[in-house]
């Protein structure tokens, strides 16, 4: 029999080295100072976001209105209007294509900041009276008039519809819907499948790479949101790669502003551009890529990142085409010597095909 009666004291002289492993490890004061300091600027960061978040709360309604019936029929004339533009039936600027994303201005368009010599916020301009097509009538019969009727927006509010018809794994990046070009509330009915809507998010690319959110919205099929005030105009919002699994599209629903500037001439697009060089520069984007269903697993690979590839291909390439030229170069001229010499021994009645050495250019 051993001498223990406690099977932790039976353990602790077999470990003896644990109790000095204690004594060195135990912080000192001023470890323990800088951990608490850590400690408490997460708490202070925690906070901050907690309160942003309630700040944005307060501009967020949500609303099931549409059955599932009545989102089949409505995505039945989505699938329409995707046709008619896959036929190019509409306007040119009426449809703005993207990787994975497809945009359906009707009522009114606005140019991006990218489309202007000067980009930025506060840049983007309406297109002229004309220049995309009127709203559908199944969109105010289906969609607006249901919203009036339940007291979301006024009689006569909405004047712009955008159809954003997502595939899996696309994307908006994070922005904040310009202020001089659209009143508020921003009204928005989601269909064909659940998604999200995440604010306060920053994007990076190579690969893309998005941070966390300061809220995580859940989007159901058949809701309407509605934003306004801090969740509208004071932070970012956006649609995230991950949060698209399925075919999703969205009707934005707006009022313009009386006063918001227009682009009634190209005046405002770079002085010295022809004027076919400014109609080219405000043609619509155009991608013909096929749904990837696995893309919102894994990170999307840009444009940017093929065309560096393609140049990285062509350049190991170019480099192998030189080298084989050169060593050709080199066998020819180590035959020379062995050629010549058979040729002096050679009578004029047999004359040997002759070597032609390529040179490099």
């Amino acid at each position: 029999m051993s001498g223990f009666t406690d099977l932790r004291d039976k353990l602790k002289s077999m470990t003896p080295h644990r109790d000095n492993y204690k004594k060195v490890s135990e912080p000192s004061n001023g470890e323990k100072r800088k951990h608490r300091e850590s400690d408490d600027e997460g708490s202070e960061y925690e906070e901050r976001r907690d309160a942003e978040a309630r700040k944005v709360k307060s501009g967020i309604k949500q609303a099931s209105i549409f059955t599932p019936e009545e989102c089949a029929r409505i995505e039945g004339k989505i699938d329409e209007v995707v046709a008619k533009g896959d036929e190019g039936l509409y306007r040119e600027h009426t449809v703005d294509r993207a990787p994975l994303r497809n945009k359906y201005f009707f009522g009114e368009g606005y140019t991006y900041g990218s489309q202007l010599e000067k980009r930025g916020p506060g840049q983007e301009r309406l297109y002229s009276k004309g220049e995309v097509d009127e709203i559908p009538d199944w969109v105010h019969e289906l969609v607006i008039d249901r919203l009036v009727a339940h007291g979301v927006v006024p009689e006569g509010f909405v004047n712009s519809a955008v159809i954003n018809d997502y595939q899996p794994g696309g994307c908006i990046v994070s922005h904040v819907d310009p202020i001089h070009i659209f009143e508020r509330p921003i009204v928005s009915v989601s269909f064909f499948s659940d998604s999200a809507l995440c604010f306060g998010c920053k994007f990076n690319f190579k690969p893309i790479r998005v941070t966390e959110p300061v809220l995580h919205l859940p989007v159901r099929r058949g809701s309407v949101t509605i934003l306004s005030g801090y969740a509208a105009d004071d932070i970012t919002h956006c649609i995230r790669p991950q949060d698209i699994k399925e075919r999703r599209a969205v009707i934005i629903l707006r009022k313009t502003r009386p006063d918001a500037p227009r682009l009634d001439s190209l005046d405002s697009l770079s002085p010295s551009l022809h004027s076919f060089e400014k109609r080219h520069i405000l043609k619509p984007k155009r991608s013909h890529r096929k749904a990837d269903p696995d893309a919102a697993h894994r990170p999307r690979v840009l444009e940017m990142d093929k065309e560096l590839q393609r140049r990285s291909v062509s350049s190991r390439q170019r480099r192998h085409s030189d080298n084989g030229s050169e060593n050709s170069w080199r066998r020819v001229e180590e035959r020379e010597p062995s050629s010549r010499h058979t040729h002096s021994h050679d009578t004029h009645d047999h004359a040997p095909g002759r070597r032609v050495k390529m040179r490099r250019h």
